[in-house]
This record gives C-alpha cells, sequence and structure tokens, in this order.
C-alpha cells in the first residue's frame, strides 16, 4: 500500500517534487525531513523503513485522515461517486447557459459538489473528466470553496489547475485567490512568491473587471483579501497606518457609491475577517462602513437564504472587531444576534461550517479564555485544516 501511496502522491505532485527545490519545499511544509521524502519517493535507498508517523503526515496531506485511512479506501472503492451521473448532469451544461437560479439545480448541484470535493479520488477524477468544462469547474469548485481543505497541498493543486485550465477570467481570480489565502493560513509565504501572486491574480482581476463592468463581490472580496495578506507579509506587524490612502479606500468601497446591500454584507464580511484574523482591527472597522441595522440584516437573511452564512460572518466580524477596539458594548449587542447553538453553524455549507466554527470559537476564547474545552476544539479543528497561522499568532 505504500506504493499505492506514492503513486496517488506522485500523481497530484509531481511538478512540487520534480526538483530538488521543490521537494524540500514539499517536505518541509508537509512536516517530514528532505531524506524521508526522498526515501518514500523511492530517491534515497538506504534500507530504512519509513516510519508510520512519517505516512500518516503524507497521507494527511493527500486529504485521508492517515495511512490506515488510505488503507482502507483503496481496498473498497477507489470512487465514492456514480461519475456516470456526473457525465449526465454537468454534460448538459457544456457551452450552455445553466438554469442557476432553479433550486432543483443548486441542490443537485451541491450534492454533488459535496460528493466531489470531500474525497480526493473524487476530486481528481472530476477534475481529469471535467478539465474543459468551464461551467462544471465553475459550479463545483467556485461556488463551493472549501476552507476546511484550503490548507492542504493537494487542495491547492487542484486550484493552481482550475487557474491554468479555466477561460474565465474570474474564475481565474478566485482559484489563485483562493490558493493564496490557503497558502498563507498553512505555509510561510516568502515576499517574492506572495510578488508573484498577487502579479497573477491582479493581472487577472483586470480581465474580469473589462469582462463584466458589475461588481462582482466574491472574486472582489478574495482578491482584497489578497491584497491585505499581500500587505502584511512586506510589512510583518507594523500598525496599520502603514496601508495606503488608496488601499484603504479601496477597502471602505469609497469608490463605489451605488452597490446593493447584499453586495456590501458579502464584500465586508470576508474582508473584514482577514483583517480581523491578522489583528488589524482599525481597518476592519473601515471596511465595515457605517453600522447596518439589524433590520437590514434580518431582511438580508430573509431574502437571500441561500447566502444566510454570509449574514452570520457579517455579524461575528463586526462583533469582534467591535470587542477590540474597546466597544465591548457594542460588540455584544451584535455577538447576542448570533445563534448560540453550534450544531446551528455546524449545518451551514458543508464548505464554510467548519472555518465559521472556528472563527466563532476563537472569539469566544477572547471572551472565555479560562474554558478549556473551547481551546481543544479549536487546537482540532486548526489540526483538521492544516491552518498552522493560527498557531503562530
Amino acid at each position: 500500500m505504500v506504493q499505492e501511496l506514492r503513486r496517488e502522491f506522485e500523481e497530484i505532485f509531481f511538478s512540487n517534487v520534480s526538483t530538488t527545490k521543490g521537494l524540500e519545499t514539499v517536505a518541509k511544509n508537509i512536516g517530514i525531513s528532505k531524506n524521508s521524502m526522498r526515501r518514500f519517493l523511492g530517491k534515497l535507498n538506504d534500507n530504512t523503513q519509513l516510519r508510520p508517523s512519517t505516512l500518516n503526515l503524507i497521507a494527511g496531506r493527500l486529504g485521508y485522515k492517515d495511512f490506515h485511512d488510505f488503507c482502507n479506501r483503496h481496498r473498497t472503492q477507489r470512487h465514492t461517486l456514480d461519475f456516470n451521473l456526473l457525465d449526465i448532469f454537468y454534460g448538459t451544461l457544456k457551452g450552455k447557459e445553466a438554469p442557476v437560479k432553479e433550486p432543483h439545480f443548486q441542490a443537485a448541484n451541491y450534492y454533488f459538489a459535496e460528493k466531489i470535493i470531500a474525497d480526493p479520488q473524487n476530486l481528481k477524477e472530476f477534475l481529469k473528466r471535467y478539465s474543459d468544462n468551464q461551467a462544471a469547474l465553475e459550479f463545483v469548485l467556485a461556488w463551493h470553496p472549501s476552507y476546511e481543505k484550503v490548507g492542504h497541498l493537494y487542495y491547492r493543486d487542484v486550484l493552481a489547475a482550475v487557474a491554468k485550465l479555466s477561460q474565465k477570467a474570474h474564475l481565474k481570480v478566485f482559484a489563485l485567490s483562493f490558493l493564496y489565502f490557503g497558502k498563507f493560513m498553512s505555509e510561510n509565504l516568502d515576499p517574492e512568491e506572495s510578488r508573484k501572486m498577487i502579479t497573477q491574480i491582479e493581472k487577472q482581476v483586470q480581465k474580469m473587471r473589462a469582462e463584466d463592468t458589475s461588481f462582482h463581490a466574491f472574486p472582489e472580496a478574495r482578491y482584497m483579501i489578497a491584497k491585505c495578506i499581500y500587505h502584511k507579509i512586506l510589512n510583518g506587524n507594523k500598525d496599520s497606518k502603514t496601508l495606503s490612502a488608496e488601499l484603504q479606500r479601496e477597502i471602505s468601497l469609497a469608490h463605489l457609491t451605488e452597490l446593493s446591500l447584499s453586495d456590501r454584507i458579502i464584500y465586508s464580511a470576508y474582508v473584514a475577517d482577514i483583517l480581523n484574523m491578522m489583528g488589524d482591527y482599525e481597518n476592519a472597522d473601515l471596511c465595515f462602513g457605517e453600522d447596518l441595522s439589524d433590520k437590514k440584516l434580518s431582511a438580508f437573511e430573509e431574502q437571500y437564504r441561500d447566502f444566510r452564512t454570509n449574514a452570520f460572518l457579517y455579524r461575528l466580524n463586526r462583533a469582534i472587531t467591535l470587542y477590540h477596539l474597546g466597544r465591548k458594548d457594542e460588540s455584544m449587542t451584535h455577538f447576542e444576534k448570533i445563534p448560540s447553538d453550534l450544531n446551528n453553524i455546524k449545518s451551514f455549507s458543508f464548505d464554510t461550517s467548519k472555518y465559521f466554527e472556528l472563527r466563532y470559537l476563537l472569539f469566544a476564547k477572547d471572551l472565555s479564555p479560562e474554558k478549556e474545552e473551547i481551546s481543544r476544539r479549536i487546537d482540532m479543528l486548526v489540526k483538521q485544516m492544516n491552518f498552522t497561522y493560527l498557531n503562530q499568532h
């Protein structure tokens, strides 16, 4: 089974381990020595047995719980999804206008996306089969960005492939920006790599805006998240005043005066989230602009039920921002509007539920640092998602 693990690893990470530098980088990101990686790949034959812990770490980066989980899946069925059924569903979309507003279409796509993304084998097979089906790539991956998986190399490799395969600028913006976010959360990005990535993203943003002058909240938010991360990497722990006036203007959406309520909520929720995570509460506050009333937020949740998780993230990050700015009474007013039952959060979309739970618990830890069960759950989620950035801050 070690050979099977090696074969799958090489299929996914061949470009990363084809050079000495790439091999060393992957080994470091996984948490094993370069010799252990060379030994696993058959490039070092010194009669030393691979440790179970090494195999567990490698299997974990491929999306399995551990090496035992990998073995169990390979002894049963490689794919847990009927791809003939997918061929019928996504095959009918190729080159056509999809009925995106139909509930039945959304429900079917959600079901397939969850099954595809949850299993590394399914995801690999999906990318192979639908590499030239732009609609399928968008509806599965861009519609359902998996925060649970983005800290893992195999999922980010898929995002990199989508950025190359896609003909749509907004899909490239999503893939590159989310890939950048994942690398920031799980690796130590250096300024030069960051510069190259942000240059790629900005090039696609310009194309996206040229193709459609409308404001698209999700890709624009992901682009701004990437810019905030880039600023953080370049400036380290310097205070927020180092932000340029132009970047602050973009963060606050001051250059856009006629945005819909839904666009403002979505954009503010996600951009403020990364700013809060990096401890830049002043600019997170700037991002929100004028406070939205509870009546408006409730109306948004009622009108856009599929987007209710965005209202949750908006309320949570507004509470976090105000709390750290010393405005604790206002913070609690927002926080009390959030469902306190974590089972409610876990019922959110499969691609965001663990991340939203983690963000909720991190704030709960600020409020109640003495509760050890909160810290234990945070540690478990951080490990599952491989968000090593949170272990350093």
